[in-house]
């Protein structure tokens, strides 16, 4: 489990950040940008080495959730489970 801890440290010191750069840019979080943005420090945290991709996978969103693609505002209602890194960029956004 510590492993798993470790790889959540890292997404939430890599994503201030990026949000902070798409903020100035987007204004606004949709569906389309959270998935962009998770791709992003997704792809910062395994540049490491640190992390295994299997720990990663753990902590994005699954296709199997079928988070929507689109520009509709990011909500989280209706969804049962929110992953690791969807949780942490909207945080980070909405701080």
């Amino acid at each position: 489990m510590d492993v798993l801890f470790a790889a959540e440290a890292a997404v939430r010191k890599a994503v201030p950040s990026v949000v902070a750069h798409h903020k100035s840019e987007e204004g606004a979080l949709t569906w389309a940008l959270i998935h962009r943005i998770e791709a992003e420090v997704l792809g910062d945290v395994a540049s490491t080495g640190k992390h295994s991709k299997r720990i990663l996978d753990m902590i994005r969103a699954p296709a199997l959730l079928e988070y929507p693609k689109d520009d509709r505002l990011v909500s989280f209602t209706g969804h049962d489970v929110v992953p690791i890194v969807f949780k942490v960029i909207d945080e980070a956004w909405h701080s």
